[in-house]
């Protein structure tokens, strides 16, 4: 994208109210179109998705505003929106199996986006910082999932399944980012 229309973007961005809330709107929903493409695994109710993929990207990438519309997410979500998925929805989807990968999603954003700045010319330190994200993601998932799931059967279907889906993904943002300058 030109420099100049991505500039006046981000300025209308800046003085507008209702542009903003139309742009965390439409992230949120691209969020919730990406939760949808999933992989499911037979032997577990947790899909791969490719939702972290853009949550990755534009925590790095544009920060906040994509925090911001993750919590416009999960707000929406709460309410009942079909945003996870399976489209399912509800503080049932929040409060179940699932929910505390959710939370992890938006505490890892938190992260990516304070430290956005950091070191985002390195493909290496990108890629840490990716792979912090998903230990903070893990956490918060495999304590919730845990109140569901038999003790030791926990890190092999709340962790395991998920490890090499979860490298691809960081070595893809990674290359993104690089490959495009996003990096800022």
């Amino acid at each position: 994208m030109d420099k100049k229309i991505t500039h006046k973007i981000l300025l209308k961005f800046e003085k507008s109210k209702i542009f903003k809330f139309i742009f965390y709107i439409s992230l949120s929903w691209l969020y919730a179109i990406c939760s949808q493409i999933i992989i499911p695994l037979p032997f577990n109710s947790i899909p791969i998705s490719l939702q972290p993929l853009p949550l990755f990207l534009l925590s790095l990438t544009i920060g906040w505003p994509a925090v911001y519309a993750y919590f416009l997410t999960i707000f929406q979500t709460a309410l009942g929106a079909p945003f996870f998925s399976g489209f399912q929805g509800g503080t049932i989807k929040l409060l179940g199996p699932t929910g505390g990968y959710i939370f992890g999603f938006a505490f890892a954003m938190i992260f990516l986006a304070s430290i956005k700045k950091y070191k985002n010319d390195s493909f290496v330190f990108i890629f840490l910082k990716l792979l912090a994200s998903n230990i903070i993601i893990y956490s918060f998932g495999i304590i919730q999932l845990s109140y569901f799931v038999p003790k030791e059967k926990l890190y092999l279907l709340g962790l395991t399944p998920f490890i090499f889906g979860d490298l691809i993904k960081a070595f893809i943002v990674c290359s993104v980012i690089l490959r495009y300058n996003l990096k800022k």
